[in-house]
């Protein structure tokens, strides 16, 4: 899974006024709906608010070591899936007011050549749940989450060769993770992103990814 964020400048978004002047009258952090470009539809959004115990966020903002935005980006997500983790956008994102430097979710988008067989997945894995969607789709113990979907993506110079699949990651601070949310809960949120990145590569048909999580598979299926 993608490292946290410690690359670069990192800094927190902060509710600012007109005049460029922190607005102290206005909540700390913005809404769910307004985090990782504005892509959470709104089962994604319900879904993060369960997972943080709040309707308020921040996300990462400065620059990474090669000098790219942390500022998620969906474009920009979808132009470096074949590059190295440093150029490609991840979303990172904190419960407002967190001063822990451990973000709640931080979502990743690259390109697969393949998907793990469930042998591979299964290896040494605790609490692990499949769900019926894209190629595979799984939650294991606490904090990963884990979306292949088919998506055909050609990357540029010495990462040209066309690869048929898109490998979605999100990764979760259990110690950050309120109340009785679940992995279905991650789920969503990862799916919800992943929707709106299928529909920027026009992959949308293809992908297999539901607007609605389905029910999880029974273990042992």
């Amino acid at each position: 899974m993608p490292r946290w964020a410690g690359t670069g400048t990192a800094v927190l978004l902060a509710a600012v006024g007109c005049s460029g002047e922190p607005d102290h009258s206005a909540p700390p952090g913005v809404t769910a709906e307004r985090v990782c470009d504005s892509a959470l539809d709104t089962a994604g959004a319900e879904a993060l608010k369960r997972l943080g115990g709040t309707d308020r966020f921040t996300e990462l903002t400065g620059t990474t070591e090669a000098g790219q935005p942390n500022a998620f980006s969906v474009a920009r997500a979808a132009k470096h899936l074949h590059d190295d983790t440093a150029l490609r956008s991840r979303c990172t994102v904190y419960q407002a007011g967190d001063t822990s430097g451990r973000p709640l979710v931080e979502l990743d988008f690259k390109a697969a050549s393949r998907f793990p067989g469930r042998g591979d997945v299964e290896s040494g894995a605790r609490d692990l749940t499949y769900y019926p969607m894209g190629v595979l789709a799984y939650t294991k113990q606490e904090n990963s989450t884990s979306l292949y979907f088919r998506c055909t993506t050609t990357g540029k110079g010495n990462a040209a060769a066309a690869t048929p699949y898109v490998n979605a990651g999100l990764f979760s601070t259990p110690a950050q993770i309120e109340g009785d949310s679940t992995g279905k809960d991650r789920m969503t949120v990862l799916n919800s992103v992943s929707r709106r990145l299928a529909d920027v590569l026009a992959c949308g048909g293809e992908a297999g990814l539901p607007e609605r999580i389905p029910v999880p598979e029974e273990p042992g299926a």
